[in-house]
């Protein structure tokens, strides 16, 4: 029981620390990128 304890809090410790990364990274993408256009569009320049 205490080896399923350990995983299981490995696992929580794990999930904890992307969904911190992935926070920050959406934050900082959205500080640097905020005031850009989302996508580029060439297929209107190949006419």
């Amino acid at each position: 029981m205490e080896v399923l304890n350990i995983v299981f809090s490995a696992l929580n410790l794990l999930a904890t620390v992307i969904i911190g990364v992935i926070q920050l990274t959406w934050t900082i993408s959205r500080d640097v990128f905020g005031d850009k256009p989302r996508a580029k569009h060439y297929s209107h320049n190949k006419k």
